[in-house]
């Protein structure tokens, strides 16, 4: 298990809220899991319809992401909103084309709201991933990441760290090794 908080990219422009995300495994999965436990009244969770679908720009909204980085460089962002809609994307190199990953299955996914707290877990089987993308006992640097709007419709972007000068997800030096 590991545990991370989340800071945000510019503190000022920021809703004061808590959020920890979490990454365990077992031999058939990966969970990740993101809690806010303060100032969730403060956020636009958008829809309170479940849409179990793909979406695209989730990260246009309260969004909340996973990045998976393996020893080739390649990596995968999984994308998840509080409505339940989600998307996967492969990225061969840093930054290269956006392309969804359409062979990847719906990873199952829970979510608890509540006037206290929002928790969102999903459940990545390792056996979704490219064959060859995830082995056992690799070694993989991983990224968690959120886009949280407020009422007021302001993004602000959260990450495990901010190494560049903007808000980037895909900044590898803000990444940290999993094994």
């Amino acid at each position: 298990m590991a545990k991370y908080t989340l800071i945000p990219f510019n503190i000022d422009l920021s809703p004061n809220i808590n959020l920890v995300a979490e990454i365990n495994k077992n031999n058939e999965s990966l969970f990740i899991s993101f809690k806010i436990d303060k100032g969730v009244e403060l956020i636009d969770f958008g829809s309170p319809t479940p849409n179990k679908e793909r979406v695209l720009n989730l990260w246009e909204k309260t969004c909340f992401e996973f990045f998976i980085k393996n020893q080739n460089n390649e990596y995968l962002e999984f994308n998840f909103s509080p409505a339940f809609e989600w998307n996967c994307f492969y990225f061969k190199e840093i930054r290269g084309p956006l392309k969804e990953l359409c062979s990847m299955q719906r990873p199952a996914t829970d979510i608890l709201l509540s006037l206290e707290e929002f928790f969102l877990v999903t459940e990545i089987k390792k056996n979704y991933f490219p064959k060859g993308f995830f082995e056992e006992n690799c070694h993989c640097d991983i990224g968690l990441t959120s886009v949280i709007k407020d009422r007021q419709g302001l993004a602000s972007f959260w990450a495990l760290a901010h190494s560049d000068s903007k808000p980037n997800f895909h900044d590898f030096r803000a990444f940290v090794e999993y094994t």
